[in-house]
Protein backbone atom coordinates (compact mmCIF):
# COMPACT_ATOMS: atom_id res chain seq x y z
CA UNK A 1 0.00 0.00 0.00
CA UNK A 2 0.96 3.29 -0.42
CA UNK A 3 1.15 6.45 1.71
CA UNK A 4 -1.75 7.77 -0.25
CA UNK A 5 -3.81 4.85 0.73
CA UNK A 6 -1.90 4.98 4.36
CA UNK A 7 -4.52 6.86 6.44
CA UNK A 8 -1.67 6.06 9.39
CA UNK A 9 0.91 8.11 8.22
CA UNK A 10 2.43 9.92 11.17
CA UNK A 11 5.04 12.98 12.62
CA UNK A 12 8.32 11.74 11.54
CA UNK A 13 9.41 12.14 15.29
CA UNK A 14 7.30 12.15 18.42
CA UNK A 15 3.89 13.32 18.61
CA UNK A 16 1.38 12.95 21.24
CA UNK A 17 -1.75 10.89 21.53
CA UNK A 18 -3.53 14.27 22.22
CA UNK A 19 -1.91 15.68 18.84
CA UNK A 20 -3.44 12.66 16.73
CA UNK A 21 -6.84 12.75 17.80
CA UNK A 22 -7.01 17.00 17.37
CA UNK A 23 -6.46 16.21 14.35
CA UNK A 24 -9.62 14.14 13.67
CA UNK A 25 -11.81 16.66 14.63
CA UNK A 26 -9.81 18.88 12.81
CA UNK A 27 -10.29 17.22 9.75
CA UNK A 28 -14.15 16.59 10.44
CA UNK A 29 -14.44 20.35 10.87
CA UNK A 30 -12.77 20.80 7.76
CA UNK A 31 -14.95 23.11 4.78
CA UNK A 32 -15.59 20.70 1.75
CA UNK A 33 -14.71 23.66 -0.26
CA UNK A 34 -11.15 24.22 1.40
CA UNK A 35 -8.74 24.85 -1.43
CA UNK A 36 -4.91 25.33 0.28
CA UNK A 37 -3.94 24.48 3.62
CA UNK A 38 -1.66 26.52 5.80
CA UNK A 39 0.12 25.81 8.78
CA UNK A 40 2.12 28.26 10.72
CA UNK A 41 3.15 27.08 13.85
CA UNK A 42 4.29 23.32 12.39
CA UNK A 43 5.42 21.13 14.71
CA UNK A 44 4.09 17.20 14.94
CA UNK A 45 2.17 18.01 11.64
CA UNK A 46 -1.00 15.47 12.48
CA UNK A 47 -3.75 17.57 11.44
CA UNK A 48 -1.52 18.46 8.11
CA UNK A 49 -0.28 14.89 7.51
CA UNK A 50 -4.42 13.92 7.69
CA UNK A 51 -6.01 16.35 5.30
CA UNK A 52 -3.25 15.28 2.64
CA UNK A 53 -5.18 11.92 2.16
CA UNK A 54 -8.52 13.94 2.21
CA UNK A 55 -7.57 16.84 -0.08
CA UNK A 56 -4.77 14.83 -2.47
CA UNK A 57 -4.44 18.05 -4.68
CA UNK A 58 -4.16 20.62 -2.71
CA UNK A 59 -1.14 22.71 -2.00
CA UNK A 60 -0.26 22.50 1.71
CA UNK A 61 2.35 25.39 2.53
CA UNK A 62 3.45 24.65 6.10
CA UNK A 63 6.17 26.69 8.30
CA UNK A 64 7.94 27.44 11.48
CA UNK A 65 10.18 30.06 12.89
CA UNK A 66 12.35 27.10 13.90
CA UNK A 67 14.92 25.38 11.31
CA UNK A 68 15.70 22.54 12.50
CA UNK A 69 11.38 21.52 12.19
CA UNK A 70 11.57 22.33 8.66
CA UNK A 71 15.10 20.94 7.82
CA UNK A 72 13.57 17.46 9.45
CA UNK A 73 10.64 17.69 7.04
CA UNK A 74 12.57 18.54 3.86
CA UNK A 75 15.58 16.12 4.83
CA UNK A 76 12.64 13.34 5.13
CA UNK A 77 11.34 14.04 1.86
CA UNK A 78 14.60 14.23 0.43
CA UNK A 79 16.64 11.01 1.60
CA UNK A 80 14.05 9.57 3.63
CA UNK A 81 16.98 6.33 3.80
CA UNK A 82 19.90 8.92 4.70
CA UNK A 83 17.43 9.91 8.33
CA UNK A 84 16.39 6.61 8.74
CA UNK A 85 20.16 5.11 8.70
CA UNK A 86 21.88 8.22 11.14
CA UNK A 87 18.92 8.13 13.07
CA UNK A 88 19.79 4.64 13.91
CA UNK A 89 23.29 5.08 14.70
CA UNK A 90 22.34 7.76 17.47
CA UNK A 91 20.35 5.02 18.67
CA UNK A 92 22.70 2.42 18.84
CA UNK A 93 25.04 5.22 20.53
CA UNK A 94 22.36 6.28 23.08
CA UNK A 95 23.43 7.11 26.79
CA UNK A 96 23.37 10.31 28.91
CA UNK A 97 26.43 11.60 27.63
CA UNK A 98 25.78 11.11 23.92
CA UNK A 99 22.40 12.94 24.40
CA UNK A 100 24.15 16.25 26.20
CA UNK A 101 26.53 15.97 23.52
CA UNK A 102 24.47 16.21 20.56
CA UNK A 103 22.28 18.75 23.04
CA UNK A 104 25.34 21.52 23.56
CA UNK A 105 26.18 21.42 19.84
CA UNK A 106 26.37 25.02 18.88
CA UNK A 107 23.49 26.46 16.51
CA UNK A 108 26.29 26.92 13.74
CA UNK A 109 27.52 23.24 13.48
CA UNK A 110 24.36 22.08 13.54
CA UNK A 111 23.22 24.02 10.80
CA UNK A 112 26.57 23.07 8.83
CA UNK A 113 25.44 19.51 9.30
CA UNK A 114 24.66 17.33 6.05
CA UNK A 115 20.68 17.45 6.32
CA UNK A 116 20.23 13.62 6.89
CA UNK A 117 22.21 14.01 10.32
CA UNK A 118 20.77 17.40 10.90
CA UNK A 119 17.13 16.06 10.89
CA UNK A 120 18.49 12.99 13.07
CA UNK A 121 19.56 15.25 15.82
CA UNK A 122 16.13 16.44 15.66
CA UNK A 123 14.33 13.64 16.22
CA UNK A 124 16.67 11.89 18.35
CA UNK A 125 16.58 14.44 20.84
CA UNK A 126 12.64 14.98 20.28
CA UNK A 127 12.54 10.97 21.05
CA UNK A 128 14.42 11.07 24.06
CA UNK A 129 14.38 14.38 26.52
CA UNK A 130 11.84 15.13 28.66
CA UNK A 131 8.74 16.32 27.82
CA UNK A 132 7.52 20.37 28.71
CA UNK A 133 6.56 20.53 31.97
CA UNK A 134 3.13 21.83 30.35
CA UNK A 135 3.26 18.30 28.50
CA UNK A 136 4.30 17.75 25.01
CA UNK A 137 7.27 16.60 23.91
CA UNK A 138 9.77 19.70 23.24
CA UNK A 139 11.07 21.51 20.07
CA UNK A 140 13.93 23.47 20.86
CA UNK A 141 16.47 21.68 23.14
CA UNK A 142 18.90 24.06 25.18
CA UNK A 143 18.80 23.03 28.94
CA UNK A 144 16.52 19.83 27.63
CA UNK A 145 17.12 17.17 30.50
CA UNK A 146 17.70 13.37 29.46
CA UNK A 147 14.28 11.62 29.31
CA UNK A 148 14.48 8.32 27.78
CA UNK A 149 16.24 5.08 27.99
CA UNK A 150 15.37 4.21 24.26
CA UNK A 151 14.85 6.58 21.24
CA UNK A 152 11.02 7.15 20.18
CA UNK A 153 11.38 6.07 17.18
CA UNK A 154 9.36 4.45 14.28
CA UNK A 155 11.63 3.56 10.87
CA UNK A 156 8.44 2.26 9.00
CA UNK A 157 6.27 5.70 9.90
CA UNK A 158 9.37 7.79 9.26
CA UNK A 159 9.34 5.97 5.58
CA UNK A 160 6.06 6.28 4.82
CA UNK A 161 5.91 10.15 6.15
CA UNK A 162 8.93 10.76 3.71
CA UNK A 163 6.70 8.92 0.87
CA UNK A 164 3.67 10.78 1.46
CA UNK A 165 5.46 13.97 1.11
CA UNK A 166 6.98 12.88 -2.36
CA UNK A 167 3.43 12.65 -3.21
CA UNK A 168 2.13 15.67 -2.30
CA UNK A 169 3.12 19.44 -3.40
CA UNK A 170 4.58 20.59 -0.08
CA UNK A 171 6.08 23.80 0.49
CA UNK A 172 7.94 23.97 3.63
CA UNK A 173 9.56 27.11 4.84
CA UNK A 174 11.17 29.09 7.96
CA UNK A 175 9.64 32.14 8.80
CA UNK A 176 7.41 34.02 10.73
CA UNK A 177 3.55 34.06 11.50
CA UNK A 178 2.86 37.32 9.35
CA UNK A 179 4.94 36.12 6.25
CA UNK A 180 2.65 33.48 5.52
CA UNK A 181 -0.17 35.69 4.75
CA UNK A 182 1.01 36.58 1.34
CA UNK A 183 0.04 33.17 0.22
CA UNK A 184 -2.82 32.98 1.44
CA UNK A 185 -6.02 33.08 -0.88
CA UNK A 186 -9.78 32.77 -0.95
CA UNK A 187 -11.20 29.20 0.47
CA UNK A 188 -7.90 28.28 1.92
CA UNK A 189 -7.73 26.63 4.96
CA UNK A 190 -5.52 27.79 7.96
CA UNK A 191 -4.57 25.77 10.78
CA UNK A 192 -3.22 27.42 14.12
CA UNK A 193 -1.83 25.62 17.10
CA UNK A 194 0.44 28.11 18.28
CA UNK A 195 2.85 27.71 21.06
CA UNK A 196 1.36 27.53 24.90
CA UNK A 197 1.36 29.53 26.67
CA UNK A 198 1.34 32.18 24.26
CA UNK A 199 3.35 35.46 25.22
CA UNK A 200 1.00 38.98 25.12
CA UNK A 201 2.68 39.78 22.02
CA UNK A 202 1.67 36.51 20.12
CA UNK A 203 -1.94 36.75 21.39
CA UNK A 204 -2.10 40.15 19.73
CA UNK A 205 -0.65 39.13 16.50
CA UNK A 206 -2.89 36.09 16.73
CA UNK A 207 -5.83 38.15 16.57
CA UNK A 208 -4.44 40.80 13.97
CA UNK A 209 -3.85 37.34 12.16
CA UNK A 210 -6.99 35.92 12.31
CA UNK A 211 -8.71 39.54 11.56
CA UNK A 212 -6.76 39.10 8.36
CA UNK A 213 -7.23 35.97 7.64
CA UNK A 214 -10.90 36.12 7.27
CA UNK A 215 -11.03 39.29 5.16
CA UNK A 216 -9.50 37.59 2.58
CA UNK A 217 -12.14 35.14 2.88
CA UNK A 218 -10.05 32.11 4.03
CA UNK A 219 -10.73 29.55 6.80
CA UNK A 220 -9.35 29.56 9.94
CA UNK A 221 -9.45 26.58 12.29
CA UNK A 222 -7.18 26.47 15.71
CA UNK A 223 -6.32 23.70 18.84
CA UNK A 224 -7.12 26.31 21.27
CA UNK A 225 -9.56 29.93 21.91
CA UNK A 226 -8.29 32.97 20.64
CA UNK A 227 -9.96 36.38 20.01
CA UNK A 228 -12.27 36.08 17.03
CA UNK A 229 -12.88 32.36 17.02
CA UNK A 230 -16.22 30.48 18.44
CA UNK A 231 -15.84 27.02 19.39
CA UNK A 232 -16.72 24.11 17.10
CA UNK A 233 -17.66 20.91 18.79
CA UNK A 234 -16.04 17.75 17.93
CA UNK A 235 -18.02 15.17 16.41
CA UNK A 236 -18.78 11.78 18.47
CA UNK A 237 -17.73 13.65 21.42
CA UNK A 238 -13.97 14.51 20.11
CA UNK A 239 -11.29 17.33 20.87
CA UNK A 240 -13.14 20.59 20.71
CA UNK A 241 -11.55 22.83 18.15
CA UNK A 242 -12.34 26.44 17.58
CA UNK A 243 -12.84 28.57 13.93
CA UNK A 244 -13.51 31.75 11.93
CA UNK A 245 -17.03 33.08 11.58
CA UNK A 246 -16.18 31.73 8.30
CA UNK A 247 -15.47 28.23 9.33
CA UNK A 248 -18.00 28.21 12.03
CA UNK A 249 -20.63 28.87 9.62
CA UNK A 250 -19.84 26.11 6.82
CA UNK A 251 -19.54 23.45 9.62
CA UNK A 252 -22.93 24.37 11.59
CA UNK A 253 -24.80 24.46 8.15
CA UNK A 254 -23.05 20.91 6.98
CA UNK A 255 -23.99 19.59 10.85
CA UNK A 256 -27.43 21.04 10.74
Amino acid sequence: MNASGNRRVGSPYLDTAHNRRLAESVAAAVPAVMADYAEPFLDGGAVALRLMHEHPGAVFSLSSANPEVIATWEAARADVEGVIDAVGQLAAAHSPSAFAALRDQHPDAVSRLPLAERAARFVYLRGTAQPHPLGGPLQEFSGARYGRETVAFDEAKLREFGRLLGEREVRLAVRPLFAALPGIRDDDLVYLDAPEPSPPALARELRSFVSTVTAKGAFVLAARASAGLAAIEGMDGGEPVWGNPLAVRVVRSVRA
